[in-house]
């Protein structure tokens, strides 16, 4: 029997991660590049464990998006502004932009219900605007998601993990 050193553990360990969060990356920009290129909208969901995690992915996924010539605008959900959907098509040339939404929150707060409900109700404006947009979310968030917004789950197009 081989033993590997506890050195050696965290390494392999640190290179599965690297090479999980890079695959993820990869689809998600794969699929905004096909979407700006087809012409066609793209709703995609990013999971992650951690915040840092999510913080870092959205840097790296932002400059992949400017290599492109392409500008990212992001959205927080808050009490102020719980249709998120509408807040993305009113935004003016919204064809050259891909939105990123995060901080949807839980959904046993009364807010991220009014939130959960205006994607619902809303679902098909992503679609028929053609709007690209990423949602990150937490474990959590996206456990709710399809609870409380069963539509817009499955109007999705498609939800990458990001395992930290």
């Amino acid at each position: 029997m081989v033993k590997q050193s506890a050195k050696s553990k965290s390494a392999g360990s640190q290179a599965f991660h690297s090479r999980s969060f890079k695959e993820g990356l990869d689809i998600l920009t794969d699929e905004i590049q096909l979407a700006f290129q087809w012409r066609r909208p793209s709703i995609l969901l990013a999971v992650h464990n951690s915040k840092p995690s999510q913080m870092k992915a959205q840097e790296a996924l932002e400059l992949e998006i400017t290599k492109i010539n392409k500008l990212v605008v992001r959205i927080k959900a808050d009490s102020k502004s719980t249709d998120l959907i509408s807040t993305m098509c009113r935004t003016s040339n919204h064809h050259g932009i891909v939105f990123f939404v995060s901080e949807l929150g839980r959904a046993e707060d009364m807010d991220a219900q009014r939130v959960f409900r205006a994607l619902n109700m809303h679902r098909e404006l992503l679609v028929e605007q053609q709007i690209r947009v990423v949602f990150w979310l937490t474990k959590l968030e996206a456990a709710s998601l399809p609870h409380y917004a069963p539509d817009f789950w499955a109007f999705r197009h498609r939800v990458v993990e990001f395992i930290r």
